[in-house]
């Protein structure tokens, strides 16, 4: 009885997948990113999109590391890198990094925003890490929209920042001085909450 309702469920899922087309643009925070969905694993992603349109390699990680993950649709306006989960047989889609200029969120966010736009879409203030170390950055939405689906790192290029805004440290959206310094949202991700397995029955 499990088997079928597994079955079944799997046939569903496979059948929305499919629904969605190769070529579709729109990305869900935390849902999908075009075709590619939560829940997919490395078996899923070859299947839909078959040796053409993916390329197996090692992305960077924090500090140096890298970790496993392919390259989709890579040279067009949709290329993404796929993280997949470390641990485990599945490998499990845990990320997606928005690379193309191609995709769209519905609710606007993209590349290039300022700290107080993407504090527009996020519903509330948020946090920031303050910039020049390994985590610097980086987006704290705890309570946002945001929250828990997409993970978006802040850059001041070559802009000299006041010395409050670096190092080890938690900055707030409304910070004067951090928005006077008109950084930029430069990398996005899309971020796929692992499916829970529940416990084992003793």
């Amino acid at each position: 009885m499990l088997r079928r309702l597994f079955l079944a469920f799997a046939g569903c899922a496979a059948l929305h997948a499919a629904e969605i087309p190769l070529t579709d643009a729109t990305v869900v925070p935390g849902e999908r990113v075009g075709p590619i969905e939560k829940g997919m694993t490395l078996f899923g992603l070859k299947t839909l999109l078959g040796a053409d349109k993916f390329k197996s390699v090692d992305l960077p990680g924090a500090e140096g590391e890298t970790i496993p993950g392919a390259i989709v649709f890579k040279g067009t306006d949709r290329e993404i890198q796929v993280v997949f989960n470390p641990e485990g047989d599945e490998k499990e889609i845990v990320e997606v990094r928005i690379v193309g200029k191609g995709w769209k969120f519905p609710d606007g966010l993209a590349r290039g925003m300022t700290v107080e736009q993407v504090e527009k879409v996020n519903g509330k203030p948020y946090k920031v890490s303050g910039f020049d170390w390994d985590y610097g950055g980086y987006a704290d939405f705890t309570g946002g929209k945001l929250a828990g689906k997409v993970s978006v790192r802040f850059n001041h290029g070559d802009k000299e920042l006041d010395k409050s805004l670096i190092g080890d440290r938690s900055l707030s959206s409304t910070d004067k001085k951090l928005r006077e310094a008109k950084v930029t949202a430069t990398e996005i991700s899309v971020i796929f909450p692992l499916e829970k397995t529940p416990p084992a029955k003793p």
